[in-house]
């Protein structure tokens, strides 16, 4: 297993994947009696490399190693849109087409798709980076709010500790959950998250063009029954030309994009207020808590109940 380090890497996410697949904590010996580590772990690059944190990363096995490796991860770093080395990019794509497993964990899905092994496969990488990744790599098919993906050959998970997920997703699948489980325990970490990236993610910001009134108008009503006429008539348009004029503009449909607003507004309340979901589920108009429900699942990946638990904490720290 060749765990990749370039200029910039994110240092959390070579650590979560060295002590995943690396030399097993003395403490594991109290959870499981297999003290071995059950990979042998190279971590190679061009050394000395500057990691994220500033420091330098100096011990590092030939940039040769990753080409014999059956599984190569390429950790986050802080500018992968910058173009790499490319004796790392042949080597990755070698591998590749030797039949290795490659891994990218948060930001490093962009050295996967500089070495130009992403066309037509299914990947993510950090929510925030997907309007560049997609620019960069628009034969790709990211999934943009996913936690991790799996596509045979090709493994990706999202921002920063989603990399914890999916290493513990590929012990799992290598060596049985039950092993992943209690290398889990030592992480104090929950083997499997429910939900997706997008209940991290921050709402995107609201166009600022033509429709910048109506958008202001709809915000203000939000609480109340918004119909595709009773807009349009506000707006004195026909409701064609209103729903032709959104999805220009914000690439959703009428109905798709009050939902979205409703699901933001939402969230805030579920981490700022103490109301409670039913009443939340009025105040941003959605009328009862199930249809809150169904239209916060479909946006965030998780429920309006698990959201604030996540994100406000229904138990006091001791």
């Amino acid at each position: 297993m060749a765990v990749i380090v370039l200029g910039g890497t994110f240092v959390l996410d070579l650590a979560v994947a060295v002590q995943a697949f690396g030399r097993r904590p003395s403490v594991f010996s109290k959870i499981r009696d297999e003290p071995e580590a059950p990979y042998e772990i190279g971590v190679c690059g061009l050394a000395p490399t500057p990691s994220s944190l500033g420091f330098t990363i100096a011990d590092l096995e030939p940039v040769d190693w990753i080409t014999g490796a059956d599984t190569v991860i390429v950790p986050g770093l802080e500018a992968p849109w910058m173009p790499q080395d490319p004796s790392v990019l042949d080597a990755v794509a070698r591998a590749a087409d030797d039949g290795a497993r490659l891994v990218s964990l948060c930001a490093g899905a962009f050295v996967l798709g500089q070495a130009g092994v992403l066309d037509g496969r299914r990947v993510t990488t950090h929510w925030a980076l997907a309007d560049e990744f997609r620019s960069a790599f628009p034969e790709a098919d990211l999934v943009e709010h996913a936690m991790y993906v799996d596509d045979g050959q090709i493994l990706s998970s999202g921002g920063m500790l989603a990399s914890a997920d999916l290493c513990l997703y590929v012990l799992g699948q290598d060596h049985g959950q039950s092993y992943a489980n209690d290398v889990s325990r030592v992480l104090v970490s929950p083997p499997h998250r429910t939900g997706g990236q997008a209940q991290y993610a921050k709402p995107r910001p609201r166009p600022s063009g033509p429709l910048s009134p109506v958008f202001d108008w709809l915000d203000e009503h939000l609480t109340e029954p918004l119909t595709a006429g009773r807009i349009a008539e506000q707006v004195h348009m026909s409701q064609r030309t209103l729903e032709r004029r959104f999805r220009e503009e914000t690439g959703e449909s009428t109905a798709a994009w009050i939902a979205r607003r409703r699901v933001e507004r939402a969230r805030t309340l579920l981490e700022d207020s103490h109301l409670s979901v039913a009443q939340i589920a009025h105040a941003t108009g959605f009328g009862s808590t199930e249809s809150m429900r169904r239209k916060f699942l479909t946006h965030t990946g998780t429920t309006p109940r698990s959201y604030r638990d996540a994100f406000r904490g229904s138990v006091s720290a001791t």
